[in-house]
């Protein structure tokens, strides 16, 4: 999630709480503790609270240089999609659309193999009998079900990357200078 948000904010310009909520889907009290802590450390700022209670982030030269040497460091398989989904969102943020593309093939042929060793194993399960073998065998069927599908539905969306041309551009210097005039002072 750290090297997500320092991408969002600094890649697409979602400097606000709000913008990250409303254009990323990021709950505020979800990423609040993630931002206080990339603020600790120096990679992320806010400004103090202006109207409407609004801070505004900005990614330090600390956080810019993290991101751009070791964004790749971070993407890595995980059993929840919305993570592996922002992984190839910050490898396209990155202007690494064959990574990303890459990266989704190989998270869906991860989550194709599990689902072929669950099945065999849910098959086992269902010539069980007793109550609780039959609530395991429901939730092994579950469980392979929901891999299957998120093979097939990342194979799609990497599909879709590889076909995808780059229209986000980095911010230039000259809307970062725009953006930190336009910054309160911290």
């Amino acid at each position: 999630m750290d090297f997500f948000l320092l991408g969002m904010v600094s890649r697409c310009s979602l400097n606000t709480l709000y913008r990250l909520q409303q254009e990323a889907g990021l709950q505020p009290g979800g990423i609040q503790p993630t931002l206080r802590r990339l603020e600790d450390e120096g990679l992320l700022c806010r400004s103090e609270e202006a109207k409407r209670r609004r801070r505004l982030m900005k990614v330090t030269d600390k956080g810019a240089r993290l991101l751009e040497h070791h964004w790749k460091d971070c993407i890595q398989d995980s059993p929840d999609i919305e993570s592996i989904l922002r992984c190839a969102t910050l490898a396209i943020l990155m202007g690494d659309f064959q990574y990303a593309y890459q990266y989704l093939l190989g998270v869906a042929d991860e989550h194709e193999r599990d689902y072929d060793r669950a099945k065999h194993i849910a098959s086992f399960r269902s010539r069980q009998s007793s109550p609780l073998d039959c609530y395991a065998f429901m939730r092994m069927q579950w469980q392979v079900a929901k891999r299957h599908c998120a093979a097939e539905v990342l194979r799609q969306i990497a599909k879709e990357v590889q076909d995808m041309k780059p229209t986000h551009k980095p911010t230039s210097k000259e809307e970062e200078l725009k953006i930190q005039r336009d910054m309160p002072p911290l």
